[in-house]
């Protein structure tokens, strides 16, 4: 009754009475099992099962088949989800199938979508040994049982799949087919055959590899996301600590919960020593309050952080400077519960900023101070100039002449502060030679111990092999001595003078330190090549070889908001009267003008030092003639013309010249000038020319004059000096230049030298 095909209905009804027979036999059967059997196929195992419920014994022998197979598949499938790699689940899978199902050979073919098809993972040989198959390819064939599991079919039924040929005499065996499907994809084969017994495998034994396939796609599929995980964790590791940035995550209450291992190099912290700690922690007091109200806004407002400026406290106790950027981490339900971002070290970056702000500062300050220096020697000309010639007509016991001294004298006063602010503002003129540093400094070094005082200890430590370097030697020692002084004065009383209340009581604290602290003042000298990375780091140092001059003392030292005003003009921590606040100003311009660099190194308690760094050339200069020791005589009979835009300066030298027996023209500016020219055909023996003057400058004036007629010698006047530039082109040490004020003397020995030269 048996043998005729059941229709949906009868099957349905006949499996519900097996069910009902034996419930525990029901646990093998997957929804969906029917997928890739047909109906007589199913209606036979159904049979199957009801004939051995007529026989109690059988019945009995089935229950505990049965039992042990759901056991053996329970086994399997921990054997498979125990292990972590693709290759020990394939490897866990292939040998279980074997052992614990009693399969002869089994293999696991898995997709790849790099070659669009399935390859092989491990399989049996025959030998019945586990072996590595990654070598083979299915190739997928129309109609194939391949091509059909990827369609949509779950067992296929004796297949030939790459099976070794039989032996001679011996029927081909073909293996059983399961797709491993997860989500509606097919993920990989699970072959099975038993080629030695030739027993047959039943629909049942499928029915539970069906099962097994399952939990293998799963277990596979979370061992590549794991894999995946690992991956992409190594990756952020990899990126967390090698970026430069201390990389972070903070928790909802704005602790730390992750921290990059970069945090040890910019902090100085373990890690471990800062998960679990508040963001706010280390923020210096003066940021807290912004930075907090920056990470509410991310909790509250899911505001993001961009380049956020902060402070943090180092390990050591200083401040380091952080630029942070974060956005909110926010849960499935949009609640931010959590933020990650990155802090980058930008403390040198801002000192560098800060360096390059103080230098276009102290570049700007000296280009007005030239520029009052220039309008100011105008006048101190004439008041000089007009000076001395009154000295000169009044005789001796007028009353009248004690006056003029006394403006004589202010005058000389003032002229020197015009020379201290046109060298801040490097427009003095230089009298460079080629100069040894180590000769200069020992020249002064008597000097020097009278300016410091008994009670201060000088100590030289020179180079012997210093080389030579082309400067202003007069310059360089105002530039020590001004240093000298400085230093003096920072070994003495740190509070006298202070102007700064909050400075003084800063100081008191290191008072005794230095009382305890013996007073002493190091000069060095030595050869030095800066690099290119070591002038990144100081704005308008130049690379190269140079002289260093180390001038260093145990004085008090100075805090950071006196250094970065330490060169400007007129900024002074003395008393009102003590000082004029040019000292320093004046060190920086000369050392600037002299093609050099000058850095300062002080911490309050820990003295300071000053570096100077000289270029060191190695072209030779011509000798130099000092005309303030030639004493000829400066009278003549000559005729000069004289250019001069100021009519007081121009006046007042026209009258000196005559004083002095000259015969003189004068014109307001170069186009008057050039008529002048025209018109006096007799010879011009000197033209006395301002260098800045409107529409026309002195040398393009003398330029125009040249097409003309060449029968003269050229002298100019400047209140800036032979480094100025005029229309970019600078004036240059050979250009013939008197600077201004200058003196009725002074001028005449300058045209002398002038003329009588060949």
């Amino acid at each position: 009754m048996f043998n005729c095909p059941l229709a949906v209905g009868d099957w349905q009804s006949l499996l519900n009475l097996c069910v009902y027979i034996h419930p525990r036999i029901s646990y093998a059967l997957p929804i969906g099992v029917s997928q890739g059997m047909n109906y007589e196929q199913k209606s036979r195992g159904a049979l199957s099962d009801c004939a051995s419920a007529a026989d109690p014994g059988k019945e009995l022998s089935a229950v505990r088949e049965a039992d042990r197979a759901k056991d053996r598949v329970l086994q399997l499938l921990g054997r498979i989800t125990s292990q972590h790699t693709v290759d020990d689940i394939c490897r866990a899978a292939v040998e279980g199938v074997r052992e614990l199902m009693n399969f002869e050979r089994a293999g696991l073919f898995l997709w790849d979508d790099t070659v669009n098809t399935f390859r092989g993972t491990f399989g049996t040989d025959m030998d019945l040994k586990t072996t590595d198959e990654r070598h083979f390819l299915i190739e997928i064939l129309p109609g194939s049982p391949e091509e059909r599991l990827i369609g949509g079919s779950v067992i296929e039924r004796g297949c030939k799949l790459g099976a070794p040929e039989a032996r001679p005499g011996e029927e081909a065996v073909k293996a059983d087919l399961v797709g491993l499907r997860l989500e509606g994809r097919l993920y990989g084969l699970l072959s099975v055959d038993n080629r030695l017994s030739r027993r047959p495998i039943s629909d049942r034994e499928l029915e539970h590899l069906m099962l097994v396939s399952q939990v293998l796609g799963n277990a596979l599929e979370i061992s590549k996301a794991r894999l995946a995980l690992a991956r992409s964790e190594e990756r952020f590791r990899q990126v967390s600590e090698n970026s430069g940035e201390w990389i972070w995550e903070l928790g909802r209450d704005g602790k730390y919960t992750y921290c990059s291992r970069v945090v040890s190099q910019i902090l100085g912290y373990k890690p471990e020593a800062i998960v679990g700690t508040s963001f706010l922690d280390r923020v210096v007091e003066e940021d807290g309050l912004p930075m907090k109200a920056k990470l509410s806004a991310v909790f509250s407002d899911k505001a993001p952080l961009a380049g956020v400026i902060h402070r943090q406290v180092h390990k050591d106790g200083f401040q380091v400077v952080l630029e942070t950027t974060g956005i909110p981490i926010v849960d499935s339900a949009g609640k931010v519960i959590g933020c990650r971002g990155a802090h980058r070290d930008v403390t040198r970056e801002r000192e560098l900023e800060m360096q390059l702000r103080h230098s276009q500062k102290i570049e700007a300050v000296g280009r007005l101070a030239g520029g009052i220096a220039h309008d100011f020697n105008n006048l101190l000309t004439a008041i000089l100039g007009c000076g001395g010639l009154l000295l000169e007509e009044l005789p001796e016991g007028d009353p009248v002449r004690s006056d003029i001294e006394k403006i004589m004298t202010a005058g000389e006063r003032a002229a020197g502060l015009t020379k201290q602010l046109l060298a801040f503002s490097r427009r003095q003129v230089l009298k460079v030679a080629r100069q040894n540093v180590n000769n200069i400094v020992l020249d002064m070094e008597k000097l020097m111990q009278r300016t410091l005082g008994e009670d201060i200890e000088l100590i030289t430590r020179l180079d012997p092999s210093l080389p030579e370097i082309e400067t202003d030697a007069d310059q360089l020692e105002q530039v020590i001595l001004h240093l000298a002084i400085n230093a003096r004065e920072a070994m003495a009383d740190p509070q006298v003078g202070m102007e700064m209340p909050e400075l003084r009581a800063r100081m008191e604290e290191y008072r005794v330190k230095l009382e305890e602290r013996p007073k002493q003042l190091f000069i060095e000298t030595s050869t030095v090549l800066l690099d290119e990375s070591f002038c990144a780091k100081h704005v308008g140092v130049k690379p190269g070889r140079h002289i260093r001059i180390s001038i260093r003392d145990t004085g008090i030292g100075m805090p950071k908001e006196v250094r970065e005003h330490l060169f400007e003009p007129y900024f002074t921590t003395k008393e009102v009267g003590r000082g004029s606040g040019l000292g320093l100003s004046t060190v920086y311009g000369i050392v600037k003008q002299m093609g050099g660099s000058i850095l300062v190194e002080s911490e309050l308690g820990e003295g300071s030092s000053f570096r100077i760094f000289l270029p060191v050339s190695t072209e030779p200069l011509p000798p130099r003639a000092d005309a303030a020791k030639d004493r000829r005589d400066v009278r003549g009979k000559e005729t000069i013309l004289i250019v001069e835009d100021e009519e007081v300066v121009r006046s007042l030298t026209v009258r000196m010249l005559q004083t002095l027996g000259y015969r003189t023209m004068q014109a307001a500016h170069g186009h008057e000038a050039l008529d002048v020219c025209r018109t006096f055909k007799e010879p011009i023996d000197l033209v006395l020319t301002d260098m800045i003057m409107p529409h026309m400058n002195g040398k393009q004036f003398i330029e125009q004059l040249w097409k003309t007629r060449q029968d003269f010698k050229v002298l100019f006047v400047s209140g800036y000096s032979s480094s100025d530039t005029v229309d970019g082109k600078v004036i240059g040490e050979d250009t013939p230049l008197i600077q201004k004020p200058f003196t009725r003397e002074a001028l005449g020995r300058k045209i002398r030298e002038m003329l009588d030269t060949k």
